[in-house]
């Protein structure tokens, strides 16, 4: 798997969560790019959890 910025995906995911109707199009995007790249808001919430203490090991079954 290609490797992203932890910062890029900490974006993403603060703007998936957005409240504010001037950012619906940002979270739109931000839901979209998770959903593509990582499958799941979920399992990009672990990648960063992955990168962040190299200790972890995520097995999916």
């Amino acid at each position: 798997m290609k490797t992203y910025p932890n910062s890029l995906v900490r974006t993403w995911l603060f703007l998936s969560q957005a409240t504010d109707p001037k950012l619906q199009a940002a979270k739109d995007d931000a839901r979209r790019q998770l959903n593509r790249i990582f499958g799941s808001v979920e399992l990009a919430i672990i990648y960063l959890e992955q990168a962040s203490d190299e200790n972890i090991e995520v097995v999916l079954v």
